[in-house]
């Protein structure tokens, strides 16, 4: 009797364990089943708030094509508008020879046409940077005509241009009047208008990004 006694204490001991381990296993899955509807909740909440942030952006993308002509040598049409002014001693400056500095200032007509509209200048600085000669570090200004629709505001423009490809990308860094705080990216890309004058034409795609007006309060845009 007394191992009958001591069976059935062990079995209610057993049964009132195993009891115990199913409600320790059925309040971790409640804690996990309510942790992870507290997870969903927050990342519907995170949605929502990022959607109302894009809603509300502050920020604008203005894109613009320009085309510039440059004259490395005085033609019937213009006078030449960029010059070597520096370089290496005991080598013949030019564009392919490493160390020789330019200054230009090329005109930005409308299209590819030099008898289009005359919309700027690109004033800038560059210089052959590699030893192989086709890497050109560009550091410029967009002027824009005071007259004419962007009203004398300019584009600051820095990066490396390759000469040996058909497309290359620089750094839109800053701007005044009306691109103020102005950031994003300038393509230069090559045109078929490469003559023996001297005459070369090239395609700017600036893509420039800008507060929108009434999210700098004290600055007036113009």
């Amino acid at each position: 009797m007394g191992e009958t006694n001591t069976g059935g204490r062990r079995g209610e001991g057993s049964s009132g364990l195993a009891g115990g381990e199913e409600k320790k296993i059925d309040g971790e899955n409640g804690k996990y089943k309510g942790f992870g509807n507290a997870t969903i909740a927050s990342l519907q909440i995170l949605g929502v708030l990022l959607l109302a942030s894009l809603a509300q952006s502050k920020h604008s993308i203005l894109h613009l094509t320009l085309y510039d002509h440059e004259f490395k040598g005085p033609t019937a049409e213009h006078n030449q508008t960029i010059y070597p002014v520096a370089g290496l001693p005991n080598v013949k400056w030019g564009f392919l020879q490493f160390g020789t500095l330019f200054i230009g200032t090329n005109i930005l007509k409308e299209t590819i046409s030099f008898h289009s509209p005359t919309v700027g200048h690109l004033h800038g600085v560059v210089g052959v940077l590699s030893l192989d000669g086709f890497a050109i570090e560009a550091s410029a200004s967009v002027h824009f005509l005071e007259h004419g629709k962007y009203n004398g505001s300019t584009v600051e423009i820095k990066g490396v241009i390759n000469q040996d490809q058909q497309v290359s990308e620089v750094a839109i860094v800053g701007g005044t009047k009306q691109f103020r705080f102005a950031t994003g990216y300038m393509t230069f890309t090559g045109t078929p208008v490469v003559n023996a004058t001297g005459h070369n034409v090239y395609k700017l795609d600036l893509y420039i990004r800008l507060d929108k007006k009434g999210n700098s309060p004290g600055i007036a845009l113009q």
